[in-house]
């Protein structure tokens, strides 16, 4: 059994993963207003044109942009900055490896027999290149990392930038990759196993590693904006309905026939005064009837009544379920803000969730729902 190693303490891990949000929302801040476009995987979670306002919205997408591909890029890419890139990250994907292809735990104790396993061989590793960690080479290693992560990030956050990029681009960028590789300079020096992730859009809210936070404008419907925009287009200036073009005429002359017909007959019948064939028919069986004209009127009279008692019923039935809907509505409206739930699903978060591993939140990731 390996000996239990703590590279830092859990608060020394938590002061320094605070320090590394501070450096990301300063970024974010500070480029909010120079953003052309969205990152493709925010697009489905932010308002078209958020980044013509520059607001808000924008200063999430930074602290999201950054926050995940430090999370991808640094922490989740190499097993350790002074190991040369190709075998440090060959190293993290066997490490990731490990708990992949094992079984799933189907308890705690299993899941702490795997994460002890990780750790095992983690441990193992670091043993074995622990000369190579602290050589004049790995340390010149891990500046070279540092440059060339720095370059890499500014260039991705440069393609969604106006040019010129903002001046204080590269200096934020520098102190957050200094943050990032610092912490992945320590994490696999842990016999504990520490789980640092950054939550995806469209995973399900989780109240212990995920705290949610207000602020975000909502999300505009843009197809039913598209359609209302769509039909005013159809109208004329006074609001008359443009005339349809020939070949809108023969496409829908098929749907049109038969109230066409039912239209001329009408009016044929309305010009010679002539009554439809029905309505003779009609008038010819109530004059049968007893009582002639005043069967008529009765008739009438009740079809009248029973028109009537239908309306009622309409009109009742409109305002029992207005009033349904209603009473719906303020209840969503007064719904308790305690916190959202369990269905709920993550829109954006604004930085990582980090855990020891069935031990201890270190920090919950800030999300937008």
């Amino acid at each position: 059994m390996f000996s239990q190693r703590t590279s830092l303490d859990d608060q020394e891990y938590s002061s320094r993963f605070d320090r590394l949000d501070g450096a990301i929302k300063n970024l974010a801040f500070e480029i909010r207003q120079n953003w052309k476009s969205i990152p493709p995987w925010l697009q489905s979670s932010i308002n078209p044109g958020a980044e013509q306002k520059g607001g808000r919205e924008m200063t999430i997408v930074g602290r999201a942009a950054i926050s995940r591909w430090v999370a991808d890029e640094i922490l989740d890419r190499y097993f350790h900055p002074c190991l040369e890139t190709t075998f440090s990250s060959n190293l993290k994907t066997i490490e990731h490896n490990i708990r992949r292809n094992s079984p799933q735990p189907q308890s705690p104790e299993e899941d702490d027999a795997l994460s002890g396993k990780v750790c095992a061989w983690r441990m193992s590793t670091i043993d074995g290149i622990l000369p190579m960690l602290n050589s004049p080479a790995g340390h010149e290693t891990r500046n070279k990392l540092l440059g060339f992560l720095t370059e890499k990030l500014v260039s991705s956050l440069s393609i969604h930038l106006q040019e010129p990029t903002p001046p204080g681009l590269q200096g934020g960028v520098t102190m957050i990759v200094e943050i990032a590789v610092g912490l992945a300079s320590n994490l696999p020096m842990e016999s504990r196993d520490v789980r640092v992730w950054y939550p995806l859009p469209g995973e399900k809210f989780d109240t212990v590693f995920m705290r949610g936070e207000p602020g975000l404008p909502p999300l505009v419907n843009t197809t039913t904006t598209e359609t209302s925009e769509a039909d005013k287009t159809s109208e004329g200036k006074d609001g008359a309905p443009t005339p349809i073009s020939k070949d809108e005429n023969d496409g829908k002359s098929g749907l049109q026939s038969s109230g066409s017909v039912s239209s001329r007959l009408t009016k044929e019948n309305s010009v010679s005064g002539a009554p439809p064939k029905k309505q003779s028919k009609f008038n010819a069986l109530k004059a049968k009837l007893p009582g002639g004209s005043g069967s008529q009127s009765n008739v009438d009279a009740g079809v009248s009544q029973q028109e009537s008692s239908s309306q009622t019923n309409l009109v009742q039935d409109g305002q029992q379920s207005g009033s349904q809907a209603g009473q719906k509505t303020q209840q969503e409206q007064n719904a308790p803000l305690n916190g959202p739930p369990a269905q709920d699903k993550v829109r954006v978060a604004g930085f990582m969730a980090v855990e020891v591993r069935g031990k201890a939140i270190l920090m919950k990731a800030p999300v937008w729902l």
